[in-house]
């Protein structure tokens, strides 16, 4: 078991750990070929996991908490938990399985972060009757100090399987979505039943009692269904928007603002969206700006900054339908999507290349390509060190991928196209105290310091990271090894948590990130 104390304090006062980081990083992919890393980047090799990861989130400490099957890539009812360190590399070693022992079922429950770090698990599936896929209302929480994880007294009002939960201002948690029982045709032990869901959200206070927002239940914004039959109750893409209410980006491309206070008010707004699936991703890449793909191969941008309607344009075409893809922002604030199959959960359609989406330009090109699909039930994360683990997919098949891969984006190679890792700049100095909004800070690195990105740790499954934010920090004395920045303006757009901190040299080459903490 590691002892998470003294992991967290050589992190933040040893550059040495961040060295034997990056020694990992460049022996876990063969330098050899790969003359279009510097453009494409390119993916290492292709490594075991312990469980299917169906659901990633990335931990203060580095670490990576994942979850979704037994170790053969079965769901079973108390499915078991991995913790992965990616400074240990990608051998046996580096997994840590843990047994799930609070009798709760978390198999594609709601996810969060705490403001402390921890995370929630929010409903999941229930076992009833010898029948899989009703759901419950527990609610779990994740230690990663102790790596422990533990039911919580206080249940939410509703059963809820496949729900969103949204981290708010006030570190508070919105909860919406989800299905609460399915459909049996009945038998002489089970009575018949009918698919019903949750179509009332409720809000979890920091001190886990639980406040519904009657006043807000809808069918159609993640209820039953959306007004063109696509399930409005499959992990509904909301985020805070910055001026503190919920945005919601509907399936079938209608568009609503939630305001939590009290027991709730839900306004639809008049414009729409093209319609797109529950299997396709979106994702906040910059303050109040959300890329999200569509069908048709189509990407749109909406902007829900200003106090009036959203604003929708393009945001470019991609070369190929992406059903069950993943979309993560990356360390310089461009989008990679990767994995998705044109013919939905199959292998027919499969795309083993991946796809990078410039926010300056809008323009998609192609990058690396893996060695194995990623359907359903994948996931892929932003690492500290501006890498992206990519692993999961199946349960259902078609294939059980009990394995994963790690992407390394153009931006940490050299550009000469040797295929080299390009040397990076090493943090030195950075908060290791909890800092506020609109709060100046110094950092200081090895290297002169060009550029500073700031990148909320994510939280990801069923092709959504509804955790992860980006901003660029204003960066006047650029050029200095030592430099004062200043964090997000507020907690409407940098929710209460841990974001990793990245500075760039002058070849546009990042630091592995210091974990900060805001609130």
């Amino acid at each position: 078991m590691f002892k998470r104390p003294e992991i967290w304090h050589l992190k933040y006062l040893f550059p040495a750990v961040l060295v034997l980081f990056l020694s990992f990083t460049i022996a876990a992919v063969a330098v050899a070929a790969g003359s279009q890393a510097h453009l494409k980047g390119r993916f290492g090799l292709l490594h075991d996991w312990p469980v299917v990861p169906i659901a990633m989130m990335l931990m203060p400490d580095g670490r990576v908490v994942a979850y979704g099957t037994d170790t053969v890539g079965t769901q079973i009812g108390n499915l078991l938990y991995v913790t992965w360190d990616p400074t240990l590399g990608i051998g046996s070693n580096a997994f840590e399985t843990l047994p799930n022992t609070t009798l709760t079922d978390i198999y594609c429950a709601g996810q969060a972060h705490l403001p402390d770090g921890r995370g929630l698990f929010f409903g999941g599936d229930a076992f009833l009757n010898t029948k899989r896929q009703y759901a419950h209302d527990n609610v779990n929480i994740f230690d990663s100090s102790t790596d422990t994880l533990t039911h919580l007294p206080q249940n939410m009002t509703f059963k809820r399987w496949y729900a969103t939960a949204v981290t708010l201002p006030n570190g508070q948690h919105a909860v919406m979505g989800g299905r609460n029982s399915r459909d049996f045709p009945g038998t002489r032990t089970i009575p018949a039943t009918v698919a019903t869901y949750s179509p009332t959200p409720e809000v979890r206070a920091k001190n886990g009692r639980w406040r519904t927002l009657s006043s807000a239940t809808s069918d159609a914004a993640y209820g039953a269904l959306g007004s063109t039959g696509e399930e409005a109750w499959f992990y509904p893409r909301a985020w805070v928007n910055p001026q503190g209410k919920l945005f919601i980006l509907g399936h079938n491309g209608a568009m609503y603002q939630l305001n939590t206070s009290g027991t709730g008010t839900l306004s639809k707004y008049l414009s729409t969206i093209a319609p797109g699936l529950n299997s396709l991703p979106s994702i906040m890449y910059a303050p109040g700006r959300i890329l999200s793909i569509r069908d048709n191969r189509t990407a749109f941008v909406v902007n829900i900054n200003g106090n009036g309607e959203p604003v929708v344009t393009s945001g470019g075409t991609l070369a190929k339908n992406r059903q069950y893809s993943n979309a993560t922002v990356l360390a310089n604030g461009f989008v990679w999507v990767n994995g998705g199959s044109s013919t939905g959960n199959d292998l027919v359609g499969a795309a083993l290349d991946s796809e990078l989406w410039n926010p300056n330009t809008r323009v998609w090109k192609s990058t690396a390509r893996a060695a194995t699909p990623r359907l359903y039930h994948s996931t892929s994360l932003l690492l500290p060190d501006g890498s992206v683990i990519t692993g999961g997919g199946g349960t259902p098949g078609p294939l059980t991928q009990l394995n994963g891969e790690i992407y390394y984006p153009p931006y940490l190679f050299k550009k000469d196209g040797s295929g080299q890792f390009s040397p990076r700049p090493v943090i030195v100095d950075a908060p290791t105290t909890m800092i506020s909004w609109n709060q100046q800070f110094s950092i200081e690195a090895t290297e002169s310091i060009f550029r500073v990105t700031l990148v909320r740790i994510g939280a990801t499954t069923h092709a959504f990271n509804n955790e992860t934010r980006f901003f660029n920090l204003s960066t006047p004395q650029k050029g200095n090894n030592i430099v004062t920045v200043k964090t997000p303006v507020s907690a409407r757009v940098a929710p209460p948590g841990f974001y990793m901190l990245f500075v760039w040299n002058i070849d546009g080459t990042p630091s592995v990130a210091k974990i900060v903490q805001i609130g």
